[in-house]
């Protein structure tokens, strides 16, 4: 009886471990990564949970379904695009902004285009991890990316004037020239 659990228990961990994948079993995934040219587009914002954040989120002001530390953003059109060694970001922003530079009324989010620095990619217990320096005019950016071979992602996003936040969605191929008009 005794071995009997034991071989279950065996069998279990062989099999667990067996579904992992590895971060360069996906081709396509491997060719963005390496031509530097994809989009991820987000489904999910996880605002970093601030005590003045939470006093906020818990008057049901960011609608049902969604609590302070989980935001649906499906049927909000937002991206985070890698090109030619520069990046183009357009992604919904809740929580705190600290001091700095004045609130921008018109685009209340994360939103710039900038040439990336330090860009950095390793490979991760299955999965890429990127990292970049980005900037606009008057906010630094601190990005770490992690891209998984089933193509979904997760962003995180420390900034020098807001409280820190992740986004979590899917990674895709994104051509730069089919989207010039953008």
């Amino acid at each position: 009886m005794k071995y009997l659990g034991f071989l279950i228990l065996a069998l279990m961990i062989t099999g667990c471990s067996g579904s992992r994948q590895a971060a360069d079993s996906n081709e396509a995934l491997n060719q963005w990564i390496t031509e530097g040219s994809y989009a991820i587009e987000s489904q999910w914002a996880s605002p970093m949970a601030t005590q003045a954040f939470m006093a906020v989120a818990n008057t049901n002001i960011l609608g049902p379904g969604n609590t302070g530390n989980r935001i649906s953003l499906i049927g909000n059109p937002n991206h985070l695009r890698i090109y030619n060694d520069s990046i183009d970001v357009d992604l919904p922003f809740f929580g705190e902004r600290f001091m700095g530079a004045g609130y921008n009324q018109n685009n209340a989010g994360i939103q710039f285009k900038a040439p990336v620095k330090n860009y950095e990619v390793t490979t991760k217990n299955g999965f890429y991890q990127i990292k970049f320096v980005a900037s606009d005019k008057t906010e630094s950016y601190n990005v770490i990316l992690n891209l998984f071979p089933n193509e979904t992602a997760s962003i995180a996003v420390n900034s020098s004037q807001r409280a820190a936040i992740r986004y979590q969605g899917n990674v895709l191929a994104f051509d730069p020239d089919a989207n010039e008009e953008e």
